[in-house]
């Protein structure tokens, strides 16, 4: 048992004392408390009668803290907020959120500049975003995610999002300081942004420039980045062009952050799929998240890539 107990009238007095410390106004505590002003006064009076020390020096004025009074509100309101936090914290803990697994591109350029209006036509449904490197299952822990697969892939709660088509893309700024792009030769006088995958296969410079028609021979890779992000980022930055994906990239082409300086694009033959756990069936919530991402996707399936 702890030693507290005995210390102490009851575990109420410290909650009206910490209420009377804090407004310095037996009134307001009570106000506060939603008792009577009495009520405190006698509490107050029963916890310094129990301790042997005076806490608060009464006057015409009101009343204030004495010097044994402010020194156990200053501990009383440590401990107070040291367990509201404790108490939010494992109360968020039981919280359920829908968790959406996705690649740090996906997450950043796709999720990230639309996820707040997910939020607004759907308040009551809390949403985590798992950034993974690898493709995961959605399993108990993952309610959703995104697979890149061959084009006619088929397996139980899979919808398809959109093609795979992959281009050129580079900031308006790059563009205009640097020689126009007409064909693919061209790709050569320019800086190209490269990046590569440890877990996920995409497709080079060199692959694209091949299936695209031209030689890749004369390909330099000066820099490479180990994240495709990072290379979306320079490219964003005016760094260079980078290779672009329809699906991914479609909210910086909308806004005019990144264009396509050439209209030359490779679809691959796969696609982009929206993948659910076998829980679908029993969750109302998850329903709307997957007719919201193949409600924003649409543009894909409608028109085309951009």
């Amino acid at each position: 048992m702890s030693k507290l107990r005995s210390l102490v009238p009851s575990t109420h007095s410290l909650f009206v004392f910490e209420a009377a410390a804090r407004t310095l106004s037996f009134k307001r505590a009570a106000m506060e408390l939603n008792v009577t002003q009495p009520s405190v006064s006698l509490a107050i009076k029963t916890m310094e009668k129990h301790c042997k020390v005076i806490l608060f020096i009464r006057d015409n004025r009101g009343v204030r803290l004495t010097e044994a009074g402010a020194e156990l509100y200053d501990d009383v309101r440590a401990g107070f907020r040291r367990i509201e936090q404790t108490l939010e914290n494992i109360s968020e803990r039981g919280t359920k959120y829908l968790s959406f697994a996705a690649s740090t591109t996906l997450a950043a350029h796709w999720l990230a500049p639309q996820v707040y209006h997910f939020q607004q036509i759907h308040p009551d449904i809390r949403l985590k975003i798992v950034v993974t490197d690898r493709d995961v299952e959605p399993d108990h822990e993952i309610d959703v995610t995104i697979w890149i697969r061959k084009r006619d892939f088929n397996q139980a709660n899979t919808w398809f999002i959109s093609d795979e088509v992959i281009f050129p893309v580079c900031s308006p700024a790059y563009l205009a300081a640097h020689p126009q792009l007409h064909t693919i030769e061209d790709l050569n006088h320019h800086q190209l942004i490269h990046s590569s995958d440890a877990h996920r296969k995409r497709m080079s410079w060199s692959e694209w420039i091949e299936l695209a028609g031209g030689d890749p021979s004369q390909i330099r890779r000066d820099i490479v980045f180990t994240d495709y992000q990072l290379g979306i980022q320079a490219a964003l930055l005016g760094e260079g062009v980078a290779l672009g994906w329809s699906f991914t990239n479609r909210f910086h082409l909308d806004n005019g952050s990144l264009i396509r300086p050439l209209p030359h694009q490779i679809e691959t033959g796969r696609a982009f799929f929206l993948v659910a756990n076998d829980r679908i069936g029993e969750s109302e919530k998850t329903k709307k998240l997957l007719d919201w991402v193949l409600a924003q996707s649409k543009v894909h399936r409608s028109h085309g890539p951009p």
